[in-house]
């Protein structure tokens, strides 16, 4: 039991389980009509992580020996650091700066490897975003820098 506790994708759903729950005290806490949007999508994160470990529990993935466990390693670590580090830095350097890195390396880990693909997705990709959430959904991003350079 323990040794099925202390599997890496038994820890990473706890985690985002812990994390999304922690998320959403401080979302419920917040305006109602300005908090609604994160709300959903807070609750949908820990739907998501619940069913997850919850799956991981009743039907454990099969050990694997040491020498594949090694060449297997899952990107989804450096993904959700690549992630937290976005969303930090939207604060200060806006929208656009931030996520064009990291669709980018989400497009290079899904092995999208060519440069003219990997460079037209990362820019219609990210910038579609801001379109989608600045004119399709009305919640204003800052498109560069929000310090007052740009």
């Amino acid at each position: 039991m323990l040794a099925t506790l202390m599997h890496p994708r038994v820890l990473t759903a706890l985690a985002l389980l812990v994390a999304g729950a922690g998320l959403s005290i401080t979302a419920w806490q917040g305006p109602e009509s300005a908090m609604l949007v994160p709300r959903i999508v807070l609750t949908i994160w820990c739907v998501m992580a619940l069913a997850i470990l919850i799956g991981e529990l009743i039907h454990p993935a099969p050990r694997q020996r040491k020498t594949q466990a090694l060449r297997a390693r899952s990107p989804l670590p450096l993904l959700m650091a690549a992630v937290l580090i976005a969303a930090v830095a939207t604060a200060s350097l806006g929208f656009l700066i931030p996520v064009l890195p990291l669709v980018a390396l989400t497009l290079w880990l899904f092995r999208i490897r060519r440069p003219l693909p990997l460079l037209l997705g990362t820019v219609v990709i990210g910038g579609g975003l801001w379109f989608l959430f600045h004119h399709v959904l009305l919640i204003r991003l800052p498109a560069l820098l929000t310090s007052g350079l740009v």
